[in-house]
């Protein structure tokens, strides 16, 4: 653990990562062949949300795997669960099922959620819950509990429409919508 967000960022594409256990990690990256509908799809219904908040999350890996090794049943039942559950999202966005994608990516936010209950807060739960019928899916980004929100769209919602409800409910906050286009 630790190295997933760098090895994303340092990879184009939509990727899954995996690597075996042990001290000396072996990352292996496999880029997802999607087909070209189903990228024209992620991309329209595919955003970012700034919160407008940060958080350091130095202490978060530390503490999961504490969590871990100390053998703490929803940790360890969350962290093979989000093993599944990306083996899944991979499966689905394959096979061209982005309304599928999200619901998985709902469950990984749930999971996530199980093992470090810092990765959400009370504006976080208030963005989801302004939009959460504009939304098929939703997920932090990184450690959470700041800067970054990701969420797939319902069919036929606009970027525009989820801008024009956050701004609605947070006015006078940088909370935004980003747009972001998956190569």
């Amino acid at each position: 653990g630790g190295w997933q967000d760098q090895v994303g960022g340092v990879t184009d594409g939509i990727k899954y990562i995996t690597s075996r256990p042990g001290l000396q990690q072996s990352i292996s990256v496999s880029h997802l062949a999607l087909d070209e509908k189903t990228t024209e799809e992620l991309n329209e219904r595919f955003c970012l949300i700034y919160t407008g908040q940060r958080r350091l999350a130095r202490n978060l890996l530390r503490d999961v795997v504490g969590r871990y090794i100390g053998n703490e049943p929803d940790t360890v039942y969350a962290l093979n669960e989000i093993q599944r559950v990306a083996a899944l999202m991979r499966f689905e966005l394959e096979r061209g099922h982005v309304d599928d994608f999200a619901e998985l990516l709902n469950e990984h936010w749930k999971l996530s959620q199980l093992i470090d209950s810092g990765s959400t807060n009370t504006l976080i739960d208030q963005i989801f819950d302004s939009c959460d019928d504009l939304l098929s899916g939703k997920m932090i980004c990184g450690a959470g509990g700041g800067g970054f929100l990701q969420v797939v769209l319902k069919k036929g919602v606009s970027k525009a429409q989820l801008q024009k409800r956050l701004k609605d409910v947070f006015s006078d906050t940088d909370i935004n919508v980003w747009d972001a286009t998956l190569v």
